[in-house]
């Protein structure tokens, strides 16, 4: 009986979250399949995570948080939230997504740590094939991968060769004020199981602790900032000389068809947002799983589609819903964000309603009852009282703050 087969395109962190994930889930009447170029380099940068990403890896590669080697080979450490500085006068420790503890990974070292967990732990199934994809088709009842001139036949391929060359099929999401980010990495430095998420004068500065290493991302908007102003930022909260001088200018944006035919977008191919709160992993383990559902359980396309959509838009409004309060900075950078978050959020009245469902809820003392939104309800609980911003007083009425009350938080 022929074994049916599952591609998976690329080897960024996507990918083998994927192929973790569909060798857990799948029997060894099937082929796990990773299909990779390996001349061809990853992004390759420190990763913050949540509590999804160490469930997966617990279930697909036997990794343990316990064990030193397993962080060892990954170049991890621990993290136990965010630490968000300067967005108010007061610090605080901003709780993760879902879980209480996660991880900080190399990128660099997840496919060697990946590969050789699951040919030992999935050998019937976890196969490999190198080679450049050099084309993809999808039919009614398979698809086609051109792998160097060879054609691989699979009966389902997920497509994790990162940033689309052509936008115009994606949304462009308005929910960041931010389009640019520079890179710098230190060796020395104190360690502390938390992600940075430091605001400055032009925008924030993520900070990744690894064993080897921590890595720091400088985001600003260059519309409003120059290169040379955000370096020199950042060079001087660093206390460093020169910085390393990695520069990405980004769009964020989402695909509304996360499943086409038989394939599935995945990573970048399927959407890019900031790094605030590490929420871009959490997308790809959710697409991943309801790919599975419609392979699995024959989940109609579109409905899950519309289910991918509404997460990602949740998304949107939490990264929108940090900026609209500023930051402890008056500058350029923070007049134009807070405007733009605050009046973005104004008309997402999915977001504006459940802010009334979770007053409601907490006024009766039950706000646990509330449904996730990105964000379960404690967190968001959390999260709004350092902000300051007041969105569970009650009586009833609108909770999230309008635009003139927001000016005075």
């Amino acid at each position: 009986m022929r074994k049916k087969r599952l591609g998976v395109i690329g080897v960024g962190s996507a990918g083998i979250l994927a192929l973790t994930h569909f060798c857990t889930w799948l029997g060894n009447d099937w082929d796990i399949v990773s299909i990779h170029n390996p001349k061809k380099p990853i992004l390759g940068i420190g990763e913050s995570t949540n509590g999804g990403f160490v469930g997966l890896l617990e279930k697909g590669t036997h990794f343990a948080l316990g064990h030193k080697e397993d962080l060892k080979e990954l170049d991890a450490t621990l993290k136990f939230g965010s630490r968000f500085k300067n967005w108010r006068e007061q610090s605080w420790l901003n709780p993760l997504l879902d879980g209480n503890t996660a991880i900080h990974f190399n990128s660099f070292n997840f496919k060697d740590f990946a590969y050789k967990r699951l040919h030992k732990h999935w050998p019937e199934k976890f196969k490999v094939i190198e080679g450049d994809v050099k084309s993809l088709d999808s039919y009614p009842h398979k698809v086609v991968v051109d792998v160097d001139g060879r054609k691989e036949e699979f009966d389902w391929v997920i497509d994790c060769m990162g940033y689309p060359k052509d936008l115009s099929s994606y949304v462009q999401s308005n929910c960041t004020p931010v389009n640019r980010c520079i890179i710098h990495n230190m060796k020395d430095y104190d360690l502390e199981y938390e992600t940075d998420h430091i605001a400055t004068p032009h925008g924030w500065m993520f900070g990744v602790p690894l064993i080897s290493r921590k890595t720091y991302g400088y985001l600003f908007n260059d519309n409003y900032t120059t290169v040379e102003e955000a370096t020199e930022n950042m060079k001087e909260i660093l206390g460093v000389d020169e910085v390393d001088g990695k520069e990405y200018l980004f769009n964020c944006y989402y695909t509304p068809k996360m499943i086409e035919g038989r394939v599935c977008k995945c990573g970048n191919k399927a959407l890019f947002f900031e790094p605030l709160v590490a929420n871009s992993i959490f997308l790809y383990i959710l697409g991943v799983r309801m790919f599975f559902d419609h392979i699995m359980e024959n989940v109609p396309a579109a409905d899950l589609n519309a289910r991918y959509v509404q997460a990602i838009q949740e998304m949107e409004d939490v990264i929108s819903y940090y900026y609209q309060g500023g930051s402890i900075y008056e500058s350029k950078f923070w007049d134009y964000a807070t405007k733009m978050t605050r009046e973005r959020l104004q008309h997402r009245m999915h977001f504006k309603n459940l802010w009334n469902q979770y007053s409601h809820l907490k006024s009766q003392g039950a706000l646990h009852y509330g449904p996730t939104y990105a964000f379960a309800p404690l967190t968001w609980e959390i999260v709004d009282d350092q902000l300051g911003y007041d969105s569970f007083r009650s009586p009833g009425g609108p909770k999230l703050k309008n635009v003139e009350t927001l000016a005075s938080a």
